[in-house]
């Protein structure tokens, strides 16, 4: 019995341990779940970030990063494949203190200023307008150009039908003459090629032709130029002159006194400071001389290139440039020997912004031997004369260039131009004898007035009044009055047009 109830007494104690037991190793597992739960929402945490992040860095890999002026290594698109839709979407370019506002915002009818080269490949437009990738590579290509039809009417003899050239001008004029013209010469198309390079940071290589060849629509070529860096090699504007000082005028050549040339060349340049640069080009030479007599036509040569630096401040407002031009001017004497003489020039030019869209644009140069630098004197043959009958030796010409310009915004869509110029050589002293020929251009006079039109996308329409003439080294003189009426339609409709 008393064993019976000691079995009973030991058999309550381990029901009764037994629970308790239980329930704490509940507790226990309870705690050690949410403990675990706990560390689970911690990774799962973790995980998003990382994923966020690894999304992040695919995304920026498959996207082409802005190539910062003085950054070389770049990040390269993802190449598409079968289609010149772009799917990747286009870098944000590189800007730069060295291409201000007024340069890249400049509007002007022949569009001169999207050709020239700029400080390391800077676009004058960091979105790229314009712009996609060519299939399967790296190359951003923009196809560009314009269609431009010029209606002409001369009220007397003014020589170049297509372009108003002061020094084409016959002298004398044959009165009650009139001449009417249509052209579609000064249409243009251009390939503009963008590579992103890790050491370079962005190179470029640029064509464009027009149809001023030598036939009534022959194609000419005007610009074939790569650049990578600083480092320019090909045809395009001289390094003696200034792209972003033309006027803003439908005639396609420009007031007379303008520094205008494009030539084959090696050019370097890099910055002096943050707004300042300097370049310096070896470019093609030609002496420009066609003095003949009844016994002798004038044989010109080039013993050396063409020597040609600039130096250029940028602001905000516009920019000031500086240039000069060192050049070997030779040719064939009348007495059998040659002659070579030195020849040298200065252009200074500027733009300004004045108030609202408004531009200012200024424009001298100077020099000895520079006649095939300056617009209407380039090919008439007076870099360098015969100084005098009795002293028969090679002289290079003073020559003088001018150019002034106002542009003047009457609204968004509507602009106008007040534009001067004037060109003078000093002849020399040498007289031939009749029947021989040389050149008698002795100065010339431009003007223009002109209203143009951005009606709708990319047509621009205006109409423009000239008048110039030249003066002979004899006194003799002729001037002419034109009046132009044209129509242009870019190729590109980049989105800043008006609507």
């Amino acid at each position: 019995m008393k064993t019976g109830r000691l079995l009973f007494f030991w058999a309550l104690i381990l029901a009764a341990l037994i629970p308790a037991k239980a329930f704490a190793q509940s507790d226990a597992s309870s705690q050690q779940t949410q403990e675990l739960r706990k560390e689970l929402e911690e990774m799962r945490s973790q995980m998003v970030k990382m994923q966020a992040r690894l999304d992040q860095l695919e995304s920026a890999n498959a996207q082409p990063s802005a190539i910062q002026p003085e950054t070389k290594a770049a990040a390269l698109p993802t190449p598409q494949e079968g289609t010149i839709e772009t799917k990747n979407p286009l870098p944000q370019g590189p800007t730069s203190p060295q291409v201000g506002e007024q340069t890249s915002t400049y509007q002007e009818y022949s569009e001169d200023n999207l050709a020239a080269p700029r400080y390391r490949n800077v676009p004058t437009d960091p979105k790229y307008h314009g712009f996609f990738y060519l299939p399967g590579t790296q190359t951003m290509l923009k196809i560009g150009g314009y269609a431009k039809t010029d209606v002409i009417y001369d009220l007397r003899q003014a020589g170049n039908s297509d372009e108003f050239v002061t020094s084409s001008i016959p002298v004398p004029q044959v009165g009650g003459v009139n001449n009417s013209t249509v052209s579609i010469r000064p249409t243009r198309l251009s390939l503009d090629f963008r590579i992103p390079s890790k050491f370079w940071g962005e190179a470029r290589f640029y064509f464009e032709g027009d149809l001023f060849g030598s036939n009534a629509t022959t194609p000419r070529l005007r610009h074939a130029y790569g650049q990578a860096g600083n480092l320019l090699i090909g045809q395009t504007f001289s390094n003696f002159m200034d792209p972003d000082a033309s006027p803003d005028t439908l005639d396609f050549e420009g007031p007379n006194g303008y520094v205008n040339l494009r030539n084959p060349q090696v050019r370097y340049g890099f910055a002096l400071n943050r707004n300042t640069t300097f370049y310096f080009a070896v470019e093609k030479p030609s002496s420009d001389v066609a003095f003949k007599t009844p016994q002798f036509s004038a044989q010109p040569n080039t013993p050396a290139p063409d020597g040609t630096v600039h130096i250029r401040t940028e602001f905000g407002r516009g920019h000031v440039q500086l240039a000069a031009i060192f050049r070997d001017i030779a040719a064939f004497l009348p007495s059998g020997q040659t002659g070579d003489v030195f020849g040298w020039g200065i252009n200074a030019t500027t733009a300004l912004r004045t108030f609202g869209k408004d531009t200012f644009i200024l424009g001298a140069a100077y020099g000895h031997g520079i006649s095939r630098y300056i617009q209407d004197t380039s090919g008439l043959g007076i870099d360098a004369e015969v100084a005098d009958n009795a002293n028969p030796h090679l002289k290079a010409t003073p020559a003088l260039g001018l150019e002034i310009a106002y542009q003047h915004y009457w609204f968004r869509a509507l602009r106008s131009s007040l534009v001067y110029g004037y060109a003078a050589v000093d002849n020399t002293n040498f007289v031939p004898t009749p029947p021989a020929t040389f050149n008698p251009f002795s100065h010339s006079n431009y003007s223009a007035v002109n209203l143009i039109w951005n009606p709708i996308g990319s047509l621009n329409v205006g109409a423009e009044f000239l008048y110039g003439g030249q003066i002979l080294k004899d006194g003799s003189f002729a001037y002419a009055p034109r009046i132009q009426f044209s129509a242009k339609y870019s190729f590109v409709r980049t989105g800043y047009e008006n609507y």
